[in-house]
Order: structure tokens, then sequence, then C-alpha cells
């Protein structure tokens, strides 16, 4: 998926709206992969955790956001779920 990202990256600047990525990581992976997916996107592109303050105002800010989140027994984390509950009026 990421070589597939890198490849198509001039199709999507051409269309790119604003994007932020929001993540929450357990040992780095997530983060690491969620910035490789943003700088495929393009380099005003930024990665916030779901600990940072920041994040919910990324959120309000920008028109498209990622969400990267690592896999517990092929569930969503629950960190992440609480996050996503709590801000879906976003």
């Amino acid at each position: 998926m990421m070589l597939l990202c890198c490849l198509k990256q001039h199709k999507v600047r051409e269309a790119k709206d604003s994007m932020a990525g929001i993540y929450f990581r357990g040992t780095g992976n997530t983060k690491y992969c969620v910035e490789q997916f943003l700088r495929c996107y393009g380099e005003n592109a930024k990665a916030f955790s779901i600990e940072d303050k920041q994040a919910v105002l990324q959120i309000q800010k920008h028109s498209q956001i990622i969400l990267g989140y690592p896999i517990q027994y092929s569930n969503l984390t629950k960190i992440m779920s609480d996050f996503i509950l709590q801000n879906k009026q976003l």
C-alpha cells in the first residue's frame, strides 16, 4: 500500500485538499507508517498523536483525516475507540 501511495503521489497532489494524520501508537510503528503515508501525500501534511491536544484542533482544521492505530486481537484498540466516540461531533 505504501508503494502504491508513492507511485500515485503526483496524482494525489493535483487533487489535494488539506490532510492530517491522527494516530495512536504503542511501539512507534503506527506513527512511522502514518508519517510515511503523509510524506507520500505532500510536504505540508503532518501527523499528530491522539494524546496531543493539537489532535482535535487538527481534525477541525483539515478536511481529510488519516487515522492510524495498532490492531489488538483483530480489533480497534480501546483508546482509539474512546477517542473517536469522544470526538464524533467533529
